[in-house]
């Protein structure tokens, strides 16, 4: 057979098939159609047992009962019932990020004309969570906010509180603790109006209540979350909710240093969430959680082949479900030292790879968090051991051209470590010189008259007065001081107070308060050398603050150096 001729046959058989599929193509569409017409004859309700039936086993034969369902909706011409349609629609693709969003804004279009309280806002809120749950973080807080402002336009109160335990989430995940458990809190306020009206609503309240304790242990504060956490644990018996405040419980275990109570109820906790009809129940990150504590209690109890073990399980979580948090680089640094101690350089290099693509990933979801990120591996670092490593494994008999990297490597590190600490130290330096010059100043009296705050000029001069005389006393010294105790203190409303405050010592309450703090607890360990032997945690009582870690922090953001640092400094001057 000829070239051409070959061809010939060649192009009418790949027209064939082409036909062939085509008509195919044809036919199914056509019993798609007739199977969704054929739909479009039952009851809605029926249509939506059907649908709940295999959504959750089997998407595919739900989608015929969610487009029949559309189909008779848009007959209907009802806004609200078209949205609902969109949104069973949009549940039927879970692993298609860009049909679920068209269908969702389709929902969002129609339910904008509905006249359901919910409807927006709760459909924006299905969207906040799909781009949550794919690290689209800053997507999700824009989707919250539209849900949100509808929210309060029509006072949906059930969905605001959704939409703040959502938004506290993300808050949580930047490290913004205390906002966080404000948000939490206000939800809970709502929720627990709710509790034993339905099952759904006492789960609403015990899901917030389980990442509230969350966020306090997060944020260290192991003892209000065992407060916490304990509630949660007599409410949730019995429900498929109570895996979460189990790990929580294994977690403060670990803090305790109860390892092998932490490990018992770790594994409690993920027993639970294994179970199918508790998927709902537990995220992720509570998945990594219990992994990650998991193998920090191993390490305490030196069983490190299980400790590698738990932390490897996060590496697959990440990699099956592309999903990660900042705290999953403590697994990956104690995976990479596993390997350094044994000498095995490949899986060294695997897994400085694995740390370093994880770190790319939540440098772009968490920008504003890499600041508070604590590193145990300086990404330069592992970008020049991760290079020595390359040279390494392909030059090893080179064993001049190895010590020379190794001599160079380590210069570079000692260098720069030289370079960082005599910077921070010169300008810890400039800070303290700048402490020890200033002098407390009498913040200047804007003039007093009825026009300024709208407050009447006698009330607002009895406040600063009291202000003053608040200020002479050191009054902000005693601790959990609130705008509501000072305000009953100097016989007016917090409106009156915080006003007062803010125009006349241009500043919010707080920042007021704690100002005054540092301002006196520096001015004292200047002159006080009984006070410059107190622990921080005494000092923090002296000032007022509730803790030493607020203090400590607070004082770094005031000054730009730490209390401890100061004094070290101020009896250095003093010898």
């Amino acid at each position: 057979m000829g070239r051409k001729s070959y061809h010939i046959v060649i192009n009418r058989f790949i027209c064939f098939i082409i036909l062939v599929l085509a008509q195919h193509h044809i036919v199914y569409s056509q019993q798609k159609i007739t199977q969704i017409d054929s739909l479009t004859n039952l009851e809605f309700q029926l249509l939506l047992d059907k649908f709940n039936e295999s959504i959750e086993s089997n998407p595919e034969a739900a989608k015929p009962f969610a487009e029949a369902i559309l189909q008779k909706a848009k007959k209907n011409e009802e806004p609200g019932r078209i949205a609902s349609s969109y949104r069973l629609v949009a549940r039927v693709y879970e692993n298609s990020l860009y049909k679920k969003i068209a269908y969702l804004d389709s929902a969002i279009f129609y339910g904008e004309k509905s006249s359901f309280k919910s409807y927006p806002t709760i459909i924006y809120v299905d969207k906040g969570v799909m781009y949550a749950d794919n690290g689209l973080f800053n997507e999700a807080l824009d989707n919250y906010i539209n849900g949100l402002k509808y929210a309060k336009k029509k006072n949906d109160d059930f969905n605001e509180a959704i939409i703040n335990h959502n938004i506290a989430l993300l808050k949580r995940k930047l490290g913004k603790y205390d906002e966080a458990k404000s948000l939490f809190k206000l939800s809970l306020n709502y929720e627990s109006s709710k509790i034993w009206e339905s099952k759904n609503d006492t789960i609403g309240y015990l899901s917030t209540l389980a990442e509230l304790v969350t966020t306090y242990r997060r944020n260290k504060e192991i003892d209000s979350a065992l407060t916490f956490n304990s509630i949660g644990i007599k409410m949730s018996k019995n429900l498929e909710i109570s895996g979460l405040f189990k790990l929580n419980k294994g977690i403060i275990n670990y803090y305790q240093k109860d390892y092998k109570n932490a490990i018992i109820n770790i594994n409690k906790a993920l027993k639970s969430f294994s179970k199918p009809e508790n998927k709902y129940f537990a995220e992720n990150y509570n998945v990594i959680d219990a992994y990650l504590f998991l193998g920090k209690s191993y390490t305490a109890i030196s069983n490190k082949e299980l400790a590698i073990t738990n932390y490897k399980k996060i590496d697959s979580l990440i990699q099956g479900t592309k999903y990660s948090i900042p705290e999953v680089r403590q697994a990956y640094t104690a995976i990479i030292e596993h390997y350094k101690s044994l000498g095995d350089k490949s899986n060294q290099l695997h897994y400085i790879n694995r740390l370093l693509y994880n770190d790319s990933i939540i440098d772009r979801r968490f920008r504003s968090l890499n600041t508070k990120l604590i590193k145990d591996f300086d990404t330069p670092i592992l970008i020049s051991e991760k290079e020595k490593l390359i040279k390494d494994l392909t030059n090893e008999r080179d064993q001049s051209n190895y010590g020379i990297m190794i001599l160079l490597f380590i210069l570079l590190i000692i260098t720069v470590f030289l370079i960082l600490n005599y910077r921070k130290r010169k300008l810890y330096k400039i800070r303290f010189e700048e402490l020890m010059q200033s002098t407390t100043e009498k913040t200047v009296q804007k003039k007093i008259d009825d026009d300024t705050i709208g407050i009447a000029a006698d009330v607002v001069a009895n406040i600063v007065a009291g202000l003053d005389e608040f200020e002479s006393n050191k009054g902000f010294t005693q601790t959990n001081m609130s705008s509501a105790i000072l305000a009953t203190q100097l016989h007016t409303n917090t409106k009156y107070l915080t006003k007062v405050i803010k125009h006349y010592r241009q500043k919010s309450f707080s920042p007021y308060i704690n100002d005054l703090r540092i301002t006196y607890i520096i001015e004292q360990l200047k002159t006080d050398k009984k006070l410059q032997n107190y622990t921080i945690k005494a000092l923090a009582t002296e000032a007022g603050f509730n803790s030493a870690e607020v203090f400590s922090k607070y004082f770094y953001k005031t000054t730009g150096i730490y209390p401890s640092y100061f004094i070290k400094q101020v009896q250095l001057k003093d010898n």
